[in-house]
């Protein structure tokens, strides 16, 4: 009877034991990323578009745009839509002219992307000019903003595009951060080559 008893302990002892948990916290985990590969290039060049640029194929140029449920009125304004990250790049297109001056334009890309600063870390400008002549600036926007990047671009006499990037989530820049990276380092390439006509 003994050895009856002696079995008995040892399985309920391996049982206490063995049943016991970790009660210390656990950090977050963030789900796992799959960064789309480029197998191609599209070359964005409408001939009713004053300008021209390149992106890697996993981006689809979305051309039916509305800005508050109206259609506006220049048909260059698209949305560059990458589904594999559930982002989209927002862009505008406006001419310089008596409507909208030079300087009006950038004091409203201003006033749009410091309606960030609320939620943002930082705002950080800078100025961006590549070897076609395009003239621009660039926002770095930290923290948990709606939109971490926003852009614009010019030729400073009769074009002017504005850009922003926008996550189809709720914001979160330790979590986002390396799909901001990716996507930052699309889009700077793609102002890169960016060409008047």
């Amino acid at each position: 009877m003994s050895l009856f008893r002696t079995v008995i302990f040892c399985f309920a002892l391996a049982a206490i034991i063995g049943c016991h948990t970790d009660e210390a916290p656990k950090p977050d985990a963030w789900p796992r990323v799959h960064y789309p590969v480029a197998t191609d290039t599209i070359v964005f060049n409408d001939e009713d578009c004053p300008y021209t640029f390149s992106l890697p194929n996993y981006y689809e140029i979305d051309r039916n745009v509305t800005y508050f449920n109206q259609t506006p009125d220049d048909p260059c304004w698209m949305n560059l839509v990458c589904k594999d990250l559930n982002a989209t790049i927002y862009m505008s297109n406006k001419p310089i002219d008596v409507k909208y001056s030079y300087q009006q334009m950038i004091d409203d890309a201003y006033k749009l992307t410091y309606k960030h600063a609320g939620r943002a870390d930082y705002i950080e400008p800078q100025e961006i000019e590549n070897q076609y002549g395009v003239h621009g600036l660039i926002y770095y926007v930290g923290g948990d903003a709606a939109s971490n990047f926003q852009f614009f671009v010019t030729d400073t006499t009769s074009n002017f595009v504005r850009g922003a990037l926008y996550f189809n989530n709720r914001p979160n820049a330790d979590s986002l951060r390396p799909v901001i990276q990716f996507m930052v380092h699309d889009i700077e390439n793609m102002l890169s080559g960016w060409r008047w006509k």
